[in-house]
């Protein structure tokens, strides 16, 4: 057995840009080859001793000893990248080493560090010392269970003497930040008394406690709530709108949709048209509904709030007198919808207002009609509802 470690012949010829040299040996010939692949020893610089490429060192990888074989290969790809080495690793079958280890391992190679955390033994020291022989290893085995304790200290220590001497962690440990857990990042640095806001918070719901009840809580707590009013539809006054006064009383009533020109309904002189939509989910006053076209009879504010759907024919010029002018922003707050022919060709603004669309179809075919008043009835119930006008 060599005097001189595997590993310390290798440090000793890296730092030194030594040769190192393969041969492949069968029984008593040898044979000098070029790649690690086919090589069964190898010759570290001056060292005259040929090294067992299998052999186990004391470099540990996840715990176990790797062999020269693994050390050696990782010294020849220095410099190559993590993914060239791993694939180089598996097409030859040599155990490869992560990114971290392969970088403390050649850093140690190349004289760059003076300790390596995975090499245990007298292989980690850099001072050269020849590797003492194997009944000394044995015997100091047999005798680590004892001194295990002493063993932590010394390996404490070496850890901290290997950071202060490595120039490379040195370099590392300036951008070294302190952890801290996720109660120490949310105070802060000093601890802050919120004490008082807990007085204040008691202070405020006795004050709540002591307040007299509003008209509107009493009234609830009598059993008497507020009376709704007729929820609003609004309608375009457009000569080419497909619904309007004349003709949405029949539609939304009965199902059944008629061309504006040949409705029997003529336009009420009020401008007002009252429709029935019964429902057991409703109270009364959410099942009469009245359409207008003109929002000139909204002579309060609280009007708006009773509009639960309008039709549009995509002209901007109907909203002039809303509550809201600009379509984008009023179709954010109430129903829009667009009704047209199946198979004409929908405006793009209706897409780009959230517009819900309603095709009906031409001719005497109103089949589909009922069917598309039941989805409109089916949205404005759950609208209803929302806005307080639901059965309890």
């Amino acid at each position: 057995m060599s005097a001189v470690s595997p590993l310390r012949a290798l440090r000793a010829t890296t730092t030194k840009n030594g040769p190192i040299l393969f041969s492949k040996v069968d029984g008593d010939s040898k044979q000098q080859v070029e790649s690690i692949k086919d090589a069964t020893h190898v010759k570290f610089g001056e060292y005259s001793d040929d090294f067992d490429l299998n052999e186990l060192t004391n470099f540990h990888n996840e715990g176990n000893q790797q062999p020269l074989r693994a050390v050696v290969f990782c010294w020849l790809h220095e410099k190559s990248s993590i993914v060239d080495y791993k694939n180089e690793c598996l097409e030859l079958g040599i155990p490869d080493f992560k990114f971290l280890v392969k970088a403390e391992l050649t850093t140690w190679l190349n004289g760059s560090s003076e300790t390596c955390t995975f090499i245990q033994g007298e292989d980690s020291a850099a001072d050269g010392k020849v590797a003492k022989d194997s009944s000394k290893i044995t015997s100091n085995a047999a005798s680590a269970t004892a001194t295990s304790a002493s063993s932590s200290t010394l390996a404490a220590e070496a850890s901290k003497k290997r950071k202060l001497e490595d120039p490379q962690l040195d370099r590392l440990a300036q951008y070294e930040r302190e952890s801290i857990n996720h109660s120490m990042a949310l105070r802060g640095s000093k601890n802050i008394d919120f004490g008082y806001l807990i007085s204040d918070a008691k202070r405020f719901i006795s004050q709540m406690k002591g307040s007299k009840p509003s008209s509107r809580s009493s009234a609830k707590a009598n059993g008497h709530s507020t009376p709704k009013k007729q929820p609003i539809i609004i309608v375009s006054p457009a000569t080419t709108s497909l619904i309007s006064l004349t003709n949405i009383k029949e539609f939304l009533e009965n199902g059944k949709f008629v061309e504006p020109g040949s409705a029997s309904n003529p336009k009420p002189s009020n401008g007002i048209v009252t429709i029935q939509h019964n429902s057991e989910r409703l109270v009364s006053a959410g099942q009469r509904f009245m359409v207008v076209d003109n929002v000139d009879v909204f002579t309060k504010p609280e009007y708006w709030d009773r509009v639960v759907a309008i039709f549009t024919t995509g002209q901007t010029w109907q909203f002039a007198k809303y509550k809201y002018s600009k379509p984008e922003e009023l179709f954010q707050r109430y129903a829009g919808y667009y009704l047209c022919y199946q198979g004409d060709v929908v405006p793009k603004q209706i897409k780009d207002w959230n517009v819900t669309e309603i095709k009906v179809d031409r001719g005497d075919k109103r089949f589909r009609d009922k069917l598309l008043v039941r989805d409109f009835w089916t949205d404005i119930e759950k609208i209803l509802i929302s806005k307080g006008y639901g059965k309890q």
